[in-house]
């Protein structure tokens, strides 16, 4: 088991199984035995049942289950002529040359690949760009690292041309559009709602495209929890689903609420944890902290060292929505 999980990056179960990172595409299960592996020359993690995974003897890729069977057979191409994505809401999308399409679980399309460019599917609706060429640039809450790039060009020769930023809408499960309308950038839907940019304003649609908030933001999230992250004039707060203040924004770091409870900072004396109200509800401060899953959330305990140790050495703990530490551990500094 040891040797598996070094070269394990992720360390998380999905369908029950972990997939290990090594060449052949070995999974273990959670008591650390070896239940798939051998026969793959790459293999992803599971999602709703599905991973997918390109046999030894063929660049293709197909969708295995979790007993190590493809139940999608392998027939996709890989790069740079296509490639493929985990299954998410039900499908999963595929490229094929340059174009983006979705397959549900047997692995026929129900979308053919004609998009640009497309997201995975969340609460039925999947982001795409139709118009281009164009150029597109992902947002920091999206992608920390630099993710920017052409679409809808065929050459070499035409990338090095310059194109108008991209233009995003949503498709439905069928693939129709949900609206004429293109939006300047766009978030995923959530909870029936997705954040849109109008110019340099975020607001937010519902799935018959309709603008139900109207776009006074400076930065918006999906809703989660029931509540969606805002900002305006540099500081965050907090919205329903009517666009109406539940907590003013005053914080200076925010995150989405999960089970209840959001992590934020004044990014001066630490974080700590709010409830819906605004109101702190775990006693304390932490040097870092994160959303809560499962119940536990992982933080940094502060301490008066705090300033002489990174962020990845101290003492770490998971404590319950109460904050209660469930468990501590130290973490030195590597020698």
């Amino acid at each position: 088991m040891l040797e598996y999980l070094a070269s394990n990056y992720e360390g998380e179960f999905h369908s029950g199984l972990l997939e290990v990172g090594v060449s052949d595409g070995v999974y273990v299960d959670r008591t650390g035995k070896r239940v798939i592996g051998g026969a793959f020359y790459r293999g992803w993690d599971f999602s709703e049942g599905l991973a997918a995974a390109m046999p030894k003897n063929l660049e293709k890729w197909g969708y295995i289950n979790t007993k190590g069977e493809f139940a999608i057979s392998p027939r996709f191409d890989t790069s740079p002529s296509g490639y493929v994505w985990p299954f998410e809401g039900g499908l999963a999308k595929i490229e094929v040359l340059k174009r983006i399409g979705y397959i549900d679980h047997s692995g026929d399309f129900v979308i053919p690949p004609r998009f640009l460019d497309g997201d995975s599917f969340h609460d039925g609706m999947a982001r795409v760009i139709v118009d281009g060429p164009c150029t597109y640039f992902r947002i920091s809450e999206e992608s920390l690292c630099p993710d920017f790039g052409v679409v809808g060009v065929v050459t070499k020769d035409a990338i090095s041309s310059k194109w108008p930023s991209c233009k995003y809408t949503f498709t439905n499960e069928d693939g129709t559009l949900i609206s004429d309308e293109r939006y300047d950038y766009a978030r995923p839907f959530s909870e029936g709602m997705a954040p849109v940019q109008i110019d340099e304003k975020w607001g937010y649609i519902d799935k018959k495209g309709s603008l139900v908030i109207a776009p006074t933001f400076k930065s918006a999230a999906p809703f989660s929890d029931g509540l969606a992250l805002v900002s305006e004039n540099g500081v965050y707060g907090y919205i329903d689903h009517t666009g109406k203040y539940v907590v003013t924004p005053h914080f200076k770091y925010a995150e989405d609420f999960a089970e209840g409870r959001a992590v934020v900072s004044d990014q001066e004396s630490g974080f700590w944890y709010i409830d819906h109200n605004g109101r702190q509800v775990i006693e304390g401060k932490f040097s870092l902290a994160s959303p809560f899953f499962k119940g536990l959330a992982h933080v940094k305990l502060r301490s008066q060292r705090d300033k002489d140790e990174s962020i990845y050495e101290g003492t770490f703990a998971y404590i319950d929505r109460n904050g209660r530490r469930v468990f501590c551990y130290r973490r030195n500094p590597v020698q």
